[in-house]
């Protein structure tokens, strides 16, 4: 039977834990490559100098030991000795190996490399009054064979500079081991924090799985990533139980303004079938079937339209282009449908503009937005398009009518789907024209407004001036 694994702290399971103790890793690491750097410029260049320094002692005992001899060199050292200067250690032995001056009680048995170089420690006699016991010293020499059989040892006293490395030493492996602690216990109070407002965060997520579009994250207010994180999560939500609203009284305007035609349709039909007007009354119900089953498929590929557009699939079409010519296109085509409404039409187009669009999707909100003119405004009025440049250098289309206008507090309700105003209900659509033109204004990230226009000229409205604002090519 295999035992359980025993699962870490959820704390210790989180990735601040784990970049916490990496850091101090890395920090523990860096130490160590510190000490390695201290070593090689401070601790190596002293040792060297040492060295340097008995050689240069041994070489002036050699000397002397070959012009007077023993005698010559014993001298020297016990003057050398006596000074005090200097922090220099002596042996002089003869050849049987009986010392003929000494500073050092004994000589460690060490082992030395070829060059004869020792390292050891010995103990002194304490110097200062009141000082406990005698301390070790650090000594580094090196042993020589002189001609006639005689030994020579000179050794220098690095005790102050041993000692210097080892705190040094010590001092790096004790930052280093605090900075690893510290490291993990504030790793571990940072990513408990980090991990309850994580948890937070995924318990408002399990909520909405659950059905619950109301729930949102907790903010503190602290501006930092989990914060952001928390309102970029809430503004999703916000958006999501927005969007669920608008399909849920999507469905009910579908419902209401299409189950008419579709009565009427079927009401048509099924007179066509009982009615003894001849093949001539059951051809003309067909068609007018036929025709209202087109508003139908119209409606069906606005919403499909509509929907694209939201998803952003048409904007791998965008290119440069001049929004003159798309406007004297649309203009060329309204121009009659306006006298035939009892309308005057006029275009103020300003040429040599350039945008980043797409050319179907522009033509479609221009003309949008001339039929819901067409439409509202009443026979003798009159219907503007201006194209220009503004202050800022974006540029804006704009459609101006003297119709009724739409009341400041109903501007925001039109651009949503399905939503007609009760005014308008007697004539066709189905409010999905200027909801449309939303869309495309904001797949090419302009900005739809919606002002008062200059007034009915029988007095009757405030007319009504919508404009899209494009922003600069990039």
């Amino acid at each position: 039977m295999m035992t359980p694994r025993r699962r870490l702290p959820a704390f210790a399971r989180t990735t601040a834990f784990r970049l916490t103790l990496l850091s101090a890793g890395l920090f523990a690491l860096s130490s160590f490559v510190i000490l390695a750097l201290v070593w090689a410029s401070a601790v190596v260049p002293a040792m060297r100098r040492a060295d340097t320094a008995i050689d240069q002692e041994v070489a002036v005992i050699e000397a002397i030991y070959a012009r007077e001899g023993t005698q010559g060199a014993n001298r020297y050292v016990i003057q050398r000795s006596a000074g005090g200067g200097a922090q220099f250690h002596y042996m002089l032995s003869d050849p049987e190996g009986r010392f003929i001056t000494r500073t050092l009680t004994h000589l460690p048995a060490v082992a030395h490399d070829e060059q004869g170089r020792v390292r050891f420690s010995y103990f002194r006699e304490a110097i200062a009054e009141g000082a406990p016991g005698p301390e070790s010293r650090a000594v580094r020499g090196r042993m020589v064979q002189l001609p006639g059989g005689h030994t020579l040892f000179v050794g220098l006293d690095v005790e102050d500079e041993a000692r210097f490395v080892a705190g040094m030493i010590n001092a790096v492996i004790l930052a280093s081991g605090l900075a690893l602690a510290l490291g993990v216990v504030s790793g571990a109070v940072v990513s408990r924090r980090f991990a309850r407002r994580l948890a937070d965060i995924n318990a408002a997520a399990r909520k909405v799985m659950a059905g619950r579009l109301d729930a949102r994250a907790p903010r503190n207010h602290s501006e930092d990533d989990l914060d952001e994180l928390s309102g970029n999560f809430n503004a999703m939500l916000d958006r999501v139980e927005h969007l669920m609203q608008r399909m849920r009284s999507a469905g009910d305007s579908i419902a209401h303004d299409l189950r008419l035609p579709l009565t009427r349709m079927r009401g048509r039909l099924e007179a066509a079938l009982v009615e003894e007007g001849g093949i001539e009354a059951r051809e003309a119900a067909l068609a007018q079937a036929i025709s209202d089953s087109e508003e139908l498929l119209k409606t069906f590929n606005a919403v499909l339209s509509l929907t694209r557009l939201q998803a952003g699939e048409r904007r791998r079409a965008f290119e440069t282009l001049d929004p003159a010519e798309i406007l004297a296109d649309v203009a060329e085509m309204y121009e009659p449908v306006c006298e035939e409404a009892g309308l005057e039409f006029g275009s103020e187009i300003q040429p040599g503009l350039k945008v980043t669009g797409d050319r179907e999707l522009l033509a479609q909100a221009v003309a949008n937005l001339l039929d819901n003119a067409v439409k509202y405004t009443p026979e003798g009025g009159a219907v503007v398009l201006r194209l220009r440049k503004t202050r800022d250098g974006a540029t804006e289309v704009s459609v101006t009518d003297t119709g009724p206008g739409i009341p400041p507090e109903d501007r925001a309700r039109v651009l949503e789907r399905f939503v007609r105003l009760e005014e308008s209900r007697s004539l066709p659509g189905v409010g999905l024209g200027l909801s449309l033109v939303q869309a495309i204004a904001e797949v090419h990230g302009a900005r739809l407004t919606l002002d008062e226009g200059p007034g009915s000229v029988s007095g009757g409205g405030a007319g009504l001036r919508i404009a899209i604002t494009l922003p600069r090519p990039k």
